[in-house]
């Protein structure tokens, strides 16, 4: 869970000093520019799950290798019953912390690793667990509910799917302060290692008006995975 932030953030500023003496000022203002624009992207689209791919494309399962059954088939299969349960203002109320929203993240991860087990006879690793639980809140982020307190918590509280671009990004803003050369989404080896990297990316996007979740959209491009 994210209540790790404050430590994981101090020990950032004994070891390196302030975190944001390490901000790059282009990424910044880049970053401050773009959020008016980034912020029209949440709540915008008409809900009409039935046939959607629930926000992750073919191309991202290209690195869910080794499975019985087409690892979209089955994502699909668990977004879809999430969906058609979906009741706006009550889970914007549930939504309205940030403790609320951790616990139905968590929710959504258990769950969807007991139906993959369940499907596919094994569990899905960390990384690739997490990176479609965020992707799939990111989708319903874009969705307009007709319930601005449920965008609102999106907003402020969800994560930021960590991904080669995400994370390549997040290093750029750092100016390039992580030792990582090639980022990918199999670096997000444990919940530490998530935790840690949604922390940096909250410092920063904060430090600027903007949240994780701006960040997301501000850090990845279609077809530049």
């Amino acid at each position: 869970m994210l209540h790790s932030k404050p430590v994981v953030l101090t020990q950032c500023r004994h070891i390196m000093g302030p975190i944001s003496s390490h901000f790059s000022s282009a990424h910044g203002v880049s970053f401050a520019q773009a959020l008016p624009a980034l912020r029209k992207k949440i709540g915008n689209l008409p809900f009409s799950p039935s046939e959607s791919d629930y926000g992750v494309a073919g191309n991202t399962f290209r690195a869910y290798k080794g499975w019985s059954k087409p690892p979209s088939e089955v994502y699909r299969l668990w977004a879809k019953p999430i969906c058609a349960q979906l009741d706006p203002p009550s889970l914007a109320r549930q939504l309205g912390s940030q403790k609320g929203f951790d616990v139905w993240h968590k929710s959504l991860a258990d769950s969807l690793q007991q139906h993959w087990v369940k499907t596919q006879g094994g569990a899905l690793s960390f990384a690739h667990q997490h990176k479609l639980v965020d992707l799939f809140v990111k989708w319903l982020s874009t969705h307009n509910f007709d319930c601005k307190p449920l965008s609102a918590s999106f907003i402020s509280h969800a994560n930021c799917a960590l991904d080669s671009q995400t994370l390549k990004k997040l290093n750029e803003c750092l100016s390039m302060a992580l030792p990582l050369s090639n980022p990918s989404m199999g670096d997000i080896h444990s919940q530490h290692t998530y935790a840690f990297c949604q922390n940096l990316i909250d410092h920063f996007a904060t430090h600027h008006n903007g949240t994780r979740l701006l960040f997301d959209y501000f850090a990845w491009r279609r077809g530049c995975g």
